[in-house]
């Protein structure tokens, strides 16, 4: 991870918790310095975990925008 990640950090897990799979999204500058994005797996992530995974982050996303949007209309 070190070699993809090189002079950035992740968030530590909690103690006790133990990575056993990992799906990194990552922003990038490419050989002509435009930004886009790629993605990384470790080798055993279950396809179907994930999109399940994907949803329900996208979805606590999607709640915590719409919190936000509704209160600034107070």
């Amino acid at each position: 991870m070190a070699e993809v990640l090189r002079g950035l950090e992740i968030h530590p897990l909690d103690p006790g918790e133990t990575a056993i799979e990992a799906f990194v999204l990552i922003k990038l500058l490419d050989a002509q310095g435009e930004t886009s994005w790629s993605y990384r797996t470790t080798n055993r992530l279950n396809r179907e975990e994930l999109l399940g995974a994907l949803i329900v982050q996208a979805d606590v996303l999607r709640k915590e925008l719409r919190d936000e949007w509704d209160d600034t209309d107070d």
